[in-house]
């Protein structure tokens, strides 16, 4: 009887540790939650990536809570923009803007995709929607994706 007791443990443990590794191989999105900056030390960011390794893209997702609103950060500023790069040695590229709602201090950028598997994301306090390069006044530091 002890026999039996001791195989179907071990035939119970090596078919939980086969469903825990297939269930890891299956990945899926990543999650990661960055603090803001010195300039809103009370904001958090949410960011979900899914990466796709053959097409290397990345769905990614932004939410960020508690952020002031853009022209109290930095004087005539308007807009948060969300920046890309895949390595320190390429530039920064726009990924978009955040949807900012100032009752309840959020800003989200919906899904959308970047061309790499792996790269920084950046967000910035911006006076325009489109500028060339990211503006000194950071919310959410350079954040490894991928």
């Amino acid at each position: 009887m002890d026999t039996r007791r001791r195989g179907g443990r071990r035939t119970g443990l090596t078919l939980g540790l086969l469903a825990s590794l297939a269930l890891a191989a299956c990945g899926g999105p990543s999650e990661h939650t960055v603090h803001g900056t010195q300039l809103v030390p009370g904001a958090d960011a949410h960011i979900t990536a899914d990466v796709d390794s053959d097409a290397a893209t990345t769905r990614v997702a932004v939410n960020v809570e508690h952020l002031p609103p853009p022209e109290r950060i930095d004087v005539g500023s308007e807009r948060f923009v969300v920046w890309q790069r895949p390595s320190a040695a390429t530039p920064w590229r726009r990924v978009g803007v955040l949807d900012y709602n100032a009752g309840n201090r959020n800003g989200r950028l919906t899904e959308t995709t970047v061309p790499y598997s792996n790269f920084e994301l950046l967000i910035t306090v911006e006076r325009q929607s489109s500028p060339q390069s990211p503006s000194s006044a950071v919310v959410i530091a350079p954040t490894p994706i991928g």
